[in-house]
């Protein structure tokens, strides 16, 4: 799963570390040393996953580099 989907309380771990989700780009692990996360970094949730909304997780959808000029090209028979 990826981390922008999660909501704020959220848990998860990454790299073996269990952390909690305190903002919609960073966590805290057990010492409570805040760690940054990129949104489209893939977590795996502890228990069910407390997750944003589809409407809040869209805001927050980390942006598709690969697909980017994909809006700059004519659509078939546009030039």
């Amino acid at each position: 799963m990826q981390f922008y989907r999660l909501a704020p309380g959220a848990r998860f771990e990454f790299n073996g570390r269990q952390f909690q989700k305190i903002a919609m780009s960073m966590a805290v692990n057990a010492d409570r040393i805040g760690t940054v996360f990129q949104g489209a970094t893939e977590v795996t949730p502890i228990g069910e996953p407390l997750l944003l909304s589809e409407a809040e997780a869209e805001k927050w959808k980390p942006f598709d580099w690969e697909h980017w000029a994909d809006h700059l090209r004519p659509a078939p028979g546009q030039g």
